[in-house]
């Protein structure tokens, strides 16, 4: 491992440079990393290229993170290396930077086949995490402002508190709220995958919904707006004569509320009532 500080001239920065040097049996690197401020809620952000990422919210001040390496990449994607010599593969390289009580994690690297982070947090906790290539992106037990992008993978999201913006691209997103922030407006959306939530049953809110190749479910008492489907919508500008057609499905459930979209465009839609 390869580990740097830096501390800006305000005393407000720390950085630290991870490399998981090694071979393909490289071990597993943990760094624990404080927060600026404890006592406020903090922030983590996450960016990688290639692998997996899990947050678990847990009764504690600090962040842990622990950096796996992942498999390999096949030997028919490298040339042989030269007679009598092997090749040393390091693992993926990690940036970890704190900074006004955020503390962002980010690969260096995806030449060497995809990581995988497993973070520990507060349960109270505000996120932001991405990743393109090669795993799942799994929260649990995390109350806060959450947005979750996944390229080439799924999100599962478990007993989780506050407002949530989710998508994936090509994977399904699944999300469990076990209580959610009055005020906010919330999307879970897929390109190609199922959309499957749950969500308290004394919930308030405004739904929109809509799968272009699929179905929708729900055990709510949704009361359908009237106009749904809506009907052709039609504008001019500059000439331009523009039809168009809301497919979505509009309604509310206890009232009325913030709005929740649901939408997936090759899969299912399964809104249902928890606790």
């Amino acid at each position: 491992m390869k580990g740097s500080i830096r501390m800006g001239l305000s005393g407000a920065v720390f950085a630290l440079l991870v490399g998981l040097a090694g071979t393909a049996a490289a071990q597993d690197e943990t760094q624990v990393v404080p927060f600026s401020d404890p006592a406020r809620i903090g922030k983590v952000e996450v960016q990688l290229l290639s692998g997996a990422i899990t947050v678990r919210g847990e009764n504690r001040r600090d962040v842990s993170v622990v950096m796996r390496g992942g498999p390999p990449r096949p030997a028919g994607d490298r040339p042989a290396p030269p007679a009598g010599m092997r090749r040393l593969t390091p693992a993926p390289g990690f940036e970890i930077t704190e900074e006004r009580n955020e503390i962002k994690i980010e690969s260096t690297s995806m030449r060497n086949g995809p990581g995988s982070l497993e973070i520990r947090v507060p349960s109270k906790t505000n996120l932001e995490l991405s990743s393109v290539n090669g795993g799942t992106i799994t929260v649990d037990n995390v109350e806060g402002e959450l947005e979750i992008q996944n390229v080439n993978g799924a999100v599962v999201l478990t007993n989780v508190a506050g407002s949530v913006v989710a998508n994936s691209t090509n994977g399904g997103v699944t999300a469990t709220l076990s209580r959610v922030t009055g005020d906010k407006a919330m999307a879970f959306t897929s390109l190609n995958g199922k959309v499957d939530v749950t969500m308290p049953a004394t919930i308030k809110a405004n739904l929109k919904m809509r799968s272009d190749n699929g179905d929708i479910f729900t055990d709510f008492d949704v009361q359908l707006r009237q106009g749904t489907p809506a009907a052709p919508g039609t504008t001019r500008n500059n000439g331009r004569y523009r039809v168009e057609v809301n497919r979505s499905i509009l309604g509310s459930v206890n009232g009325g509320g913030p709005e929740i979209e649901l939408r997936s465009f090759n899969g299912s839609i399964f809104l249902r009532k928890g606790q």
